[in-house]
């Protein structure tokens, strides 16, 4: 019975002496990770939205869209290449003081580009004589020498350099362009017919002008150009270069009236 007793006794002082584990409350307990937010979804179209921002150098242009943006250089209002253009004309000399001369023609031009053509174009002349040719005689002692050109007949080029476009009346636009053109061909004059029947002259021309472009198929146009023959009036005097300058006004229909547009 008193070793019984003794193993009881023992068994309690056991347990006392190992260390029963429990809650350190000493140390806070770890923080949980944070979880990691989901990727954004990619850019549509990534590589146009690139380019864009490497050229305009915004980053936030990336959410406008392409079509929305103003281009710098926009589409034209009509377009000439691979179309013909007819064209009437009048025009009064502007430098002959003694001979009022008015000429009546036109031009026909095929347009290889948008800014070239090639054109045929002829002229006929009306001469009227003015109130300074009886002064002149009487001071020039009948010496008064006229240009009396009747006509001309030229293959010419047209270039047209400038397109643009202007506000008409605050709300219409109206698209105009400027021309240069220059041609050689041939003149009649009144020494070309009896009695002295020299024929034609070897002709060149120059001028430009602008156009003004109401709709798509009809142009109406300004402008200057100088005709240059050489001629004599008498075979006793040396032939001088004669030089008509005419200015003038102008009204052109293109054909087809219609046109598909391409870009270059």
């Amino acid at each position: 019975m008193r070793s019984l007793r003794w193993i009881l006794l023992a068994v309690p002082l056991a347990a006392l002496g190992q260390e029963v584990p429990g809650i350190d409350l000493s140390k806070p307990p770890p923080a949980p990770a944070p979880a990691k937010p989901p990727p954004p979804p990619p850019p549509k179209d990534r590589g146009k939205v690139d380019a864009l921002e490497s050229a305009v150098g915004v980053p936030g242009e990336r959410d406008a869209a392409l079509e929305d943006r103003v281009k710098a250089v926009q589409r034209k209002g009509f377009l000439r290449r691979h179309r013909l253009q007819l064209t009437a004309l009048v025009a009064p000399t502007l430098n002959d003081a003694f001979y009022q001369k008015y000429a009546f023609g036109g031009r026909l031009a095929y347009w290889l580009e948008d800014s070239f053509a090639i054109a045929l174009s002829g002229n006929y002349f009306a001469t009227a004589r003015t109130d300074y040719v009886r002064l002149g005689a009487r001071a020039f002692q009948s010496q008064l020498l006229a240009s009396q050109l009747y006509g001309n007949a030229m293959v010419e080029g047209v270039w047209s350099p400038i397109y643009g476009k202007a506000a008409w009346l605050g709300k219409n636009i109206v698209h105009f362009d400027v021309f240069l053109l220059a041609g050689l061909g041939a003149a009649w004059s009144a020494t070309s017919a009896a009695p002295r029947n020299e024929g034609a002259h070897l002709a060149a021309d120059f001028g430009g002008g602008i156009r003004f472009y109401p709709n798509t198929w009809l142009a109406l146009e300004i402008g200057v150009s100088a005709t240059l023959y050489p001629d004599q009036k008498d075979k006793a005097v040396p032939a001088t270069i004669q030089n008509v300058v005419v200015a003038g006004a102008g009204v052109s229909v293109f054909f087809p009236f219609r046109y598909e547009y391409v870009y270059p």
